[in-house]
């Protein structure tokens, strides 16, 4: 759980949304160049268990390589990470070596395994606070030095800020007062008009001239280091939470400059100013973007660059090397690599600029610290402008979030915003907003915008009953403190939950924004408050679980661009397959159209991209052979429909149709309609050795298919993921060589519709892609 502890600081950035920004990454080769880089560190690993060496530093090389094999996946009990704890243990305090080496080496072993080394966690941060300067240094105050003894410098005044925060982490202490110097003296070192930080503070305002890694180094460590004293939008008065407080960001300005100075000269082909060590810049400039939130630098998405050039610039040996230690160098690669990729689990919308959408600036922040606890995974979160925002933007997370008490979007911008919000419900997203108390202009405003995202009937927001997963899909909420949530359900789940405003509670903003992830004086709350803020931090987590399944995509496996705008295609005139339209709600409203973008893209197959929907009834039946078809609930067809549907079949049409979540009352109702048809036709599952399982009509050869299971535990929903043989059943005639009707009893709609729900029982994805463009092209060759 790498997150930093700022607070308000971290919600005062826009996400800077260009276009055209950053290429599309290859993640095999990230994973392919962090694979190599994590061989080369091995295969340096001498008898006692050292990773590379320095004249000077004993630890610091063997821990920055764990560190970065750590981060980048590599198991506590590899036999290589426990021959370097064993090498890195073997040194106690300052036999560590200088300021560098005792620092990585605490950092190493917060990472590694806290418990075990948990007093030896604590005697390096003693140390380290005893050797931080005190009061009487001038300009080195708050800083460190390589030695206990002299003056300082901003880069192991950095290493021993980061000490401190992964200490911190694993509930070692720190006392206030190490952290109030380190800020006076971050702060004290910026430069006054460039914005920036140099190498070595001079006092009065400066720090010689900047460069990029130190102005990284400044802005992060002043970011950790303002986090521990500021005050966020609500505070905890006895056994009452106050909503709606002033937050404190008396430190934003010096950190908005220094991102300002990053931007203006931003690059990731060497470091900026008079800056030397390019991975080392590299490995800082990754840190900013993540404690910042920000996917852009500027114009310049950081992480896609980064990753670009790092690279461009390994070696076919596996390390990279670029003017500083070769160990160090493929250390701070791999950390940019594997850190920067991290998920996005979530982003906060802002919408104007008065501030209104950030009334609880640290509410996501703490709510993600939460979440990373309890799935024991790094993951990051984001801010983004949504006036500047597209749909492929907010695709870049999974769930976006709208939050305030008062609603600032004018109404000539509306139906953008609302077409925007469609595309990106459309490809998978989520959304979640909430109304705070005591204004009705955000709610009145929600529930317009939301008729605007579905305009067609049935998909208006609707109270979630106690029988959803999100009441139950993580943490079980305590009956005192579930709220009303309303929800649409739309594409074969909810895919958007609106908590409308409650009189007399606090928010689930609030009570996210006063929860303390960290262990601190001050941070005990009273029991009835403590119970609040966990149900809160529970309903937000069943939220996200529902919400991504526990699925979540690394930065680099999301192509920048996800929307496709299908009027844009050639339309090429061969395959239609238009959804039969049998009056009910369409759950997966797209998923015949995403199947035939596989078919084009996978199986170079000559499709029509024109959505479309025909009923029984109308007379241009005719001109679409192929139909396909899915349902939730029980149906009949009238006589006359089910005499059309039979003539179209018996001149050569076909029928495919699969239940919605493999829902068995569609599935019965379908089985007999389909008997009433067609009382003489065979109705059997489809042998395995069928053709409709072969790669003969362009497709694939299935033999197995994965598909997600439910289920319920004493503690939380999960969806268990197995391989099973295809399950298809068909109808044909006894004189006919083909099937007619073919019917899949696991969904395959709600996976095509990019649909991962942990109520949903089908087939993942890929298999649902695979099993339906075989049965469209064995449709296609029995015409």
């Amino acid at each position: 759980m790498p997150k930093h502890h700022v607070l308000c600081l971290l919600c005062i950035f826009a996400f800077a949304v260009t276009s055209g920004q950053g290429q599309d990454i290859d993640p095999n080769a990230v994973k392919q160049a962090i694979v190599r880089g994590i061989d080369y560190l091995k295969r340096q690993q001498a008898a006692d268990g050292s990773i590379g060496s320095h004249p000077t530093e004993r630890c610091g090389p063997t821990a920055i390589a764990v560190i970065a094999m750590r981060s980048c996946g590599v198991p506590q009990n590899d036999p290589s990470i426990e021959k370097a704890m064993k090498y890195l243990r073997s040194f106690h305090g300052k036999d560590a070596g200088n300021n560098y080496s005792l620092s990585l080496q605490t950092m190493a072993f917060s990472i590694v395994d806290p418990v075990r080394d948990l007093a030896l966690i604590r005697s390096n941060i003693a140390l380290l606070e005893k050797n931080q300067n005190k009061a009487g240094a001038g300009a080195h105050a708050g800083g460190w030095n390589y030695t206990p003894t002299g003056g300082g410098d901003l880069s192991n005044s950095q290493f021993s800020i980061l000490a401190l925060y992964e200490a911190e982490r694993v509930d070692v202490k720190i006392n206030n007062a190490t952290w109030q110097n380190a800020l006076q003296y971050w702060s004290n070192s910026q430069n006054v008009n460039s914005g920036g930080w140099g190498y070595s503070p001079q006092g009065n305002g400066g720090s010689g001239p900047p460069s990029g890694s130190m102005t990284c180094a400044g802005i992060a460590s002043l970011i950790i280091s303002a986090g521990v004293f500021d005050k966020g939008g609500a505070t905890v008065v006895g056994d009452r939470i106050v909503c709606f407080q002033k937050a404190e960001d008396k430190y934003s300005v010096q950190v908005n400059k220094g991102i300002d100075w990053l931007a203006k000269g931003f690059s990731v082909s060497h470091n900026p100013g008079q800056g030397m060590y390019h991975l080392y810049y590299l490995y800082a400039l990754e840190r900013v973007g993540r404690m910042t939130n920000q996917r852009f630098i500027g114009k310049h998405d950081w992480y896609r660059a980064g990753t670009e050039k790092i690279l461009a610039m390994q070696n076919a040996d596996g390390y990279w090397s670029q003017g500083g230690n070769v160990t160090s160098d493929t250390a701070f690669a791999l950390l940019f690599l594997s850190k920067g990729r991290r998920p996005v689990l979530m982003s906060k919308i802002q919408f104007g600029n008065d501030g209104a959408w950030n009334v609880h600036p640290n509410d996501i922040n703490n709510l993600t610290l939460f979440v990373e606890s309890q799935w024991k995974l790094d993951m990051t979160w984001q801010i983004i402008d949504i006036q500047h925002a597209s749909a492929d933007h907010l695709l870049q997370s999974p769930v976006i979030s709208f939050s305030a008490k008062d609603w600032t979007i004018p109404p000539h911008e509306m139906p953008m915003l609302a077409k925007k919000l469609r595309d990106y419900l459309d490809q998978g997203g989520f959304i979640v907003a909430e109304a705070q108390p005591g204004g009705d202009s955000f709610d009145n405003a929600f529930r317009v915008l939301m008729q605007m995202v579905f305009p067609e009937p049935g998909y208006g927001l609707t109270l979630l009953d106690k029988a959803h997963p999100i009441w139950s899909a993580e943490k079980t909420i305590d009956p005192d403190h579930i709220r009303p949530l309303e929800g649409v359900h739309f594409g074969c789940r909810t895919c958007v939950v609106y908590a409308p405003p409650v009189e007399g509670k606090p928010s689930l903003s609030c009570l996210w924004e006063v929860y303390r992830h960290f262990n601190r004086e001050g941070t005990k709350y009273p029991e009835t408050v403590q119970r609040q803020i966990e149900n809160g931090l529970g309903i937000g987590l069943n939220i996200l679980a529902y919400a991504t399944s526990r699925e979540l995509k690394n930065k680099d496996e999301i192509p920048e661009n996800v929307v496709k705008n299908q009027t844009d295609y050639d339309r090429r005139g061969r395959i239609f397959l238009p959804f039969l339209d049998y009056g009910a709600t369409n759950p997966a409203p797209h998923a015949p159209q995403n199947l035939l973008y596989f078919l084009e893209t996978e199986c170079d197959v000559r499709i029509e991209h024109q959505a479309s929907s025909v009923t029984l009834l109308n007379e241009s039946l005719a001109d679409y052979p192929i139909l396909f078809m899915h349902g939730r609930t029980a149906f009949q067809f009238s006589d006359e429909e089910r005499r059309r549907l039979r003539t179209h079949l018996e001149r050569g049409g076909f029928l495919f149709a699969n239940a919605i979540c493999s829902a068995e009352p569609f599935a019965a109702a379908f089985q007999a309609e389909m008997k009433k048809m067609f009382p003489n036709a065979e109705w059997k599952k489809i042998p395995l050795s069928d053709p409709i399982f072969s790669s003969d009509h362009g497709g694939f050869k299935i033999d197995t298919l994965d598909v997600r299971l439910p289920e319920r535990t004493p503690e939380q929903t999960v969806t268990r993921t197995r391989q099973i043989q295809p399950e298809l059943y068909g109808m044909r005639f006894s004189d006919e060589d083909r099937w007619l009707v073919v019917f899949s009893p696991y969904d395959v709609s709600c996976a095509l519709e990019k649909a991962s729900s942990l109520e949903c029982r089908g087939y993942t994805q890929r298999s649902a892609l695979q099993l339906s463009a075989n049965v469209i092209l064995y449709a296609v060759e029995h015409w």
